[in-house]
């Protein structure tokens, strides 16, 4: 079957105000949950995507701790466009095309800290508010009004600690256009979290083969059998027994935005009737259901060092050996003990309910480019974008936030950030390093011939083509 005839199948997946399947070109429209390969490997759909997709959605840029103290800034670039994020105030962050308003010189690069916005080729001068505070003898230029020489803004909001921009300035607000995320975050306390880690890496992919695997974990049984191991080993494929037992991850699909959720055996007629339900079956060969929780805790912790903190591997140890109170589970028990810990420990550790837990799912795909994982304590976020001009590269970045004790949410907060070239030198851990070989083992495939284009599950990878879905609206309107 050609791409053609897969592509004139109607996308499966439909919401007032997308565009018409007819307004997409052919090598680039999407099939019956079909998306052919065009849109990751040609450079002519990513400087699409840098024309009409990244300027005009809401991109979250940094955390409000990378912005500590009136004046200071950062940059952030998307493709040959460069943004000035900067503190204002106590109270106001401001962002700026980064471009002097005489010649056009980009005006701060990387991260730090100034008192005012200098041109460093003229020394024109801009208050950080961006109205213009000194044109050098300007006498000899037509007459141009203060309005006209200010730098020119970009949209700033905040949400749970995150800064975004867009380059719209007509798009909605940000709240509007996140929802339901902060409804269904809230209990989480993002912005009580602060980064303990963030490193970056040119990624041997496309910036959204980078992202496809987090939006899903049909991938893990095939990419990660060690999480159906109670010795957390990936010395061997995954066996035909460890497979009747790995999890179903179903997406749910929020307009723009998705999520998918790691829960129990997805049902079958084969399993209707059992009087002990497989999905509560500990981790394959654990001693028992404490060993196994625990063991899961230690490897989260000790290989991703992020969604698992240090008082929950304490808390995880103390469960081993502790007598697990009549109707919970050890699971349970341990999110007990955790609380404990947290209290005591001076951090505000509100009891979530379980249909809140339900609601954040595993992870969720923040359109267009970020994913985050919702957690108590600990989250793992996701961020790429393209690099260069080479489609299958990508600028890809993880970053780990931790809660902080209440006595610390007004103290300055130190990290450092750090970048590489190649990610097996970023010291990432196993999982998130096979994570990355699959995108470069991806890109190889899909340069072949003989492959038209990604054919995806309706229910485990639904978030991946709802992505797609939603960017044609900004790219063929």
């Amino acid at each position: 079957m050609s791409v053609t005839e897969v592509n004139v199948r109607r996308p499966s997946i439909r919401f007032d105000g997308d565009v018409p399947v007819e307004a997409v070109p052919d090598r680039y429209r999407l099939g019956d949950q079909f998306v052919p390969k065009g849109r990751y490997i040609d450079r002519e759909f990513e400087e699409l995507e840098l024309e009409r997709l990244f300027p005009r959605t809401w991109l979250m840029v940094c955390r409000l701790e990378d912005l500590q103290g009136v004046g200071a800034y950062l940059e952030y670039t998307i493709g040959k466009r460069s943004i000035l994020i900067v503190r204002e105030s106590q109270d106001s962050i401001r962002a700026y095309h980064n471009a002097c308003r005489h010649r056009g010189t980009r005006l701060a690069t990387g991260r730090g800290r100034v008192g005012s916005i200098i041109c460093p080729f003229h020394g024109w001068r801009w208050n950080l508010d961006g109205s213009i505070r000194l044109m050098l003898d300007p006498e000899e230029f037509p007459e141009r009004t203060d309005e006209d020489l200010a730098l020119q803004p970009v949209r700033c909001e905040q949400w749970g600690g995150f800064v975004f921009i867009n380059m719209d300035l007509n798009a909605q607000p940000l709240l509007e256009y996140l929802d339901p995320i902060p409804t269904v975050f809230a209990p989480f306390q993002f912005e009580h979290m602060r980064f303990k880690w963030l490193k970056a890496v040119i990624a041997p992919c496309n910036w959204k083969t980078a992202l496809d695997g987090f939006l899903e974990g049909y991938h893990v049984p095939g990419t990660h059998p060690q999480y159906g191991r109670y010795d957390k080993s990936n010395v061997h494929p995954i066996t035909p027994k460890e497979l009747e037992y790995r999890a179903w991850s179903p997406s749910t699909v929020f307009e723009r935005h998705a999520k998918y959720q790691v829960t129990g055996l997805k049902p079958t007629p084969e399993r209707a009737g059992r009087g002990k339900d497989p999905a509560k079956k500990p981790a394959i060969g654990a001693p028992d259901a404490r060993e196994g929780v625990a063991n899961a805790i230690e490897y989260q912790y000790n290989d991703m060092r992020a969604l698992e903190t240090e008082r929950s591997v304490r808390a995880a140890d103390i469960l081993r050996t502790a007598e697990v109170p009549e109707g919970m589970t050890a699971g349970q028990y341990h999110q007990q003990l955790y609380r404990e810990l947290s209290l005591a420990e001076g951090y505000d550790w509100p009891v979530i309910p379980s249909e809140q837990w339900e609601a954040a799912g595993t992870a969720w795909n923040v359109f267009p480019n970020t994913v985050l994982l919702p957690n108590q304590g600990s989250v793992i976020g996701y961020r790429a974008r393209p690099y260069g001009n080479d489609p299958d590269q990508s600028y890809f970045e993880v970053f780990c936030l931790e809660q902080i004790p209440i006595a610390d949410y007004d103290k300055k907060w130190e990290y450092e950030p750090q970048f590489f070239e190649d990610h097996r030198q970023a010291d990432l851990g196993q999982v998130l390093n096979q994570d990355l070989a699959n995108g470069e083992h991806v890109t190889a495939g899909m340069h072949s011939p003989s492959f038209e284009g990604h054919y995806l599950s309706r229910e485990q990878e639904t978030a991946i083509y709802n992505h797609h879905r939603v960017a044609d609206r900004y790219l063929w309107t």
